[in-house]
């Protein structure tokens, strides 16, 4: 790339998008390291989020930013980890503008999951920037990534990046605007919320995004606290003189005033969909939940005969330490990896046990035994979060045939055994069903809410 090319590409794309001539070199830095990224073999490690993405979704004059987020997939990273893929990334290209990362530190904002931030040197010539990367290491992406087409404005072609839906962006949004309440400085976050929900969404999927960041970050998803919050947000006058002062500050808020975002994000609440709550006290019930070890990783779950691993037989050996000894009833699954962990934990309880098929994990079909190859040739893509939820499985069941299942077998469960302790041994799918009823969360098989294998659940 040559200087005097560069810099009238800078001026003009200032001019076109109006803003400042250094936020259009910070853009030409940007680009560069979302092209290297995409050419890279972490593509599919980085998941675009957060300002920079919105900004590239809506145009450069409605929203900008000083740094890029993602969310990185699979497990969390120390920082030299972190330090050596940046800087694989940033060593892709042999492009005259040179990258380097210079700093690696846990991410410093009141974030309720890990991260990091990446510090990157960029020069061009005798133009130097020093930019930002936060990589959220916690949160879950409803359905699952896209694959984005990000437009290079300095080259004026596309590159693809794996990017959240708008959906789990509205999610992530708005759960930071309810548990921060009337405690939020960010005004941008009321910004945000606005100019996503002018994009196209789909209010299924929403529903299920925001139950499942509400789940995951710990944050109450009831009607009425919600209601409450917002009520309070936006009947303060703290919150409207910050977001005015704010409006004032940044032009490409002009057009967007207090009102306007007040109104985008009820229009967000009342698209969500809230169900009556299970209460157990009504019942006098207390019940456990465990869900089965882990089995073996290279087959298909739901009806298939699987076996607990080695993993799996020392998580329920460690479980036996926290489950307690004076249960009314033991129930499980009949399913192998279900059977196995609880003659396990039964070991310390020595009680009779009760083998119940409600409770077995979605039929699927003529999926159940197959391995992981064998299904990737035979049914490539039938996930059941690709089913809808009056769709079968192949001679199996539908997400709506699992929950009525399941749901009417518990409802039985708790109204015939009052005042009674209860264990139940089961699979995560029938779990999450579990907590959809007891939370007043409405059931999809978007939903991501379900425990750990080999862990264990106490309500009462």
């Amino acid at each position: 790339m040559e200087l005097d090319k560069v810099k009238t590409k800078v001026r003009i794309i200032s001019k076109e998008n109006n803003i400042d001539v250094q936020a259009a070199w910070d853009i030409l830095f940007f680009d560069e390291f979302l092209e290297r990224l995409s050419k890279s073999e972490y593509k599919n490690k980085f998941v675009l989020k957060g300002g920079f993405y919105l900004q590239s979704i809506i145009g450069i004059n409605s929203r900008s930013t000083m740094d890029i987020d993602f969310k990185l997939i699979g497990s969390d990273l120390s920082n030299e980890e972190i330090y050596q893929s940046i800087n694989e990334i940033c060593d892709v290209s042999d492009s005259s503008i040179l990258l380097k990362p210079i700093s690696v530190s846990d991410i410093t904002a009141e974030t309720k999951y890990g991260g990091k931030t990446v510090k990157i040197e960029a020069r061009f010539y005798n133009i130097k920037k020093i930019f930002g990367i936060d990589i959220g290491f916690g949160d879950v992406v409803t359905p699952y990534p896209l694959n984005y087409k990000y437009y290079l404005k300095f080259k004026d072609y596309e590159c693809e990046l794996l990017s959240y839906p708008i959906e789990t962006c509205i999610a992530e949004k708005l759960e930071t605007l309810i548990s921060k309440g009337i405690n939020n400085s960010r005004s941008k976050d009321l910004l945000d919320l606005f100019l996503y929900s002018s994009q196209k969404y789909d209010s299924f999927v929403l529903n299920s995004s925001i139950i499942n960041t509400f789940n995951l970050r710990g944050t109450s998803y009831e009607k009425e606290y919600i209601e409450f919050v917002l009520k309070n947000v936006f009947s303060s006058i703290r919150i409207k003189e910050l977001y005015d002062n704010y409006q004032k500050k940044h032009k490409f808020a002009l057009k967007i005033n207090f009102e306007m975002c007040k109104n985008a994000v009820y229009e967000i609440f009342n698209k969500l969909e809230f169900e009556n709550k299970i209460d157990l006290k009504e019942y006098d019930i207390e019940i456990h939940l465990v869900r089965h070890g882990q089995d073996e990783k290279n087959k298909l779950g739901g009806w298939s005969d699987n076996h607990l691993i080695e993993e799996g037989i020392v998580q329920i050996n460690n479980l036996k330490n926290e489950i307690d000894d004076n249960y009314d009833l033991f129930i499980s699954s009949d399913l192998n990896r279900c059977i196995e962990t609880s003659k396990i934990l039964n070991e310390k309880l020595n009680m009779d046990i009760t083998y119940d098929s409600n409770f077995c994990e979605i039929n699927n079909g003529d999926l159940r035994n197959l391995t992981l190859e064998e299904f990737n040739n035979k049914y490539p893509g039938l996930y059941f979060s690709s089913l809808k939820m009056d769709e079968k499985y192949p001679n199996g069941e539908s997400p709506n045939d699992f929950y009525n299942r399941v749901s009417k077998a518990f409802i039985n469960l708790i109204k015939n055994n009052k005042g009674k302790k209860i264990l139940l041994v089961t699979h995560g799918g029938v779990i999450t069903i579990l907590l959809c009823l007891l939370n007043g969360y409405k059931y999809s098989n978007y939903l991501k809410i379900v425990p750990k294998t080999g862990s264990i659940i106490k309500l009462k």
